[in-house]
């Protein structure tokens, strides 16, 4: 993974779209005039990164025309751990801004910010569609309104340790008992009250840990357990903030819970953040009642946009993404995702 994506697009006739440009010395390479620019999810960076340079596995990103695409990453770590404050130039010319964090934080920069003339970013990486919010202030921008395109399927359960024995059990945790765990004030604190319970420690006290509030994962995941973000357990009541599909804080405790990306498990597994030697930090729970779904991920656009040169080529029918003999190997084998395209026009939440 790279804190920056730079490619040439590899599609027929694109090389007289765009043209790389020197970058200062001294600095770090800076997007400049038709460079294509994305920031926001975390869960989906990688993806974004192999789509454009190519991936640990050896097959080959968008490198044919010459051109440069910029995927920055959400935090300013090339393991994705949280970099609280990190900042990026997006554009040359540019005073730097706060990295944008995930899917809320880059649609957030997308329709609130870089709203002048000249924009310095054209997608947005998203585990989630946009809100009817953030959707009706890209109509009101003159945008048409937000366009995304699905490039594939990933799961989400909730990871415990592995690297320590977990007391959490073997049955899973259900929808409706996360929704007790995660809300405030919690109704479920140790793991004796979880339903069906068959693990060693009752009375431990569980250790929820959810991602930042702009995380898509986050987002997604306290919706689906029926809760808003007004009624999510404050830290004060034992929760704990951190970067989402971070093994880190959940690996060596024995009572921690997160929700947890299945894709980013695969990269974990096949060793990508340690030199390629495989690593099983963590469990995912699976399996009877076990909290278990699958959610879309996105890059999304202005509708506005969609038929210029940079969009057919890149995330258009036609284009890069959508050819699965080129996006599949790199989204599926290497990021971990169920790759599944789709030109899903203008979505949004209701």
């Amino acid at each position: 993974m790279r804190t920056i994506s730079k490619v040439g697009l590899g599609v027929a006739g694109v090389a007289v779209l765009l043209f790389a440009q020197a970058t200062p010395a001294g600095a770090d390479a800076a997007a400049q005039g038709a460079d294509i620019v994305g920031v926001g999810s975390d869960t989906i960076q990688y993806a974004a990164d192999f789509l454009a340079d190519g991936d640990y596995l050896g097959n080959p990103g968008f490198n044919a025309a010459g051109a440069r695409m910029f995927s920055f990453d959400a935090t300013g770590d090339a393991r994705g751990t949280l970099t609280t404050g990190a900042t990026v130039v997006l554009r040359g010319g540019n005073f730097p801004v706060v990295r944008p964090n995930g899917s809320g934080g880059g649609l957030t920069y997308f329709t609130q910010t870089d709203t002048g003339a000249n924009h310095k970013v054209q997608f947005v990486r998203s585990s989630r569609k946009p809100s009817k919010t953030e959707n009706d202030r890209a109509v009101a921008l003159g945008w048409g309104g937000l366009r995304c395109y699905q490039m594939g399927l990933d799961g989400l359960k909730i990871a415990t340790s592995k690297l320590v024995a977990s007391n959490a059990g073997t049955g899973g945790i259900s929808a409706a008992d996360l929704k007790k765990i995660y809300s405030s004030p919690p109704q479920i604190t140790t793991w004796g009250q979880v339903t069906g319970y068959n693990g060693p420690n009752p009375g431990a006290t569980i250790v929820p840990i959810l991602p930042p509030a702009t995380s898509g994962t986050e987002q997604f995941f306290i919706a689906q357990l029926g809760l808003t973000e007004a009624q999510v357990r404050t830290t004060a009541e034992g929760l704990v903030r951190a970067e989402e599909h971070d093994p880190a804080p959940v690996q060596s405790n024995a009572n921690a819970i997160a929700p947890f990306s299945t894709a980013r498990l695969v990269m974990i597994h096949n060793g990508y953040f340690n030199n390629g030697t495989a690593q099983d930090p963590i469990n995912l729970l699976s399996g009877g009642q076990a909290f278990d779904v699958t959610r879309p991920v996105y890059f999304i656009v202005r509708n506005s946009e969609i038929n210029t040169s940079w969009n057919r080529a890149l995330f258009a029918p036609g284009g890069f993404l959508s050819q699965s003999f080129l996006a599949q190997p790199l989204v599926e084998d290497a990021a971990g995702f169920t790759y599944q395209y789709a030109d899903a026009g203008i979505c949004n939440t209701p």
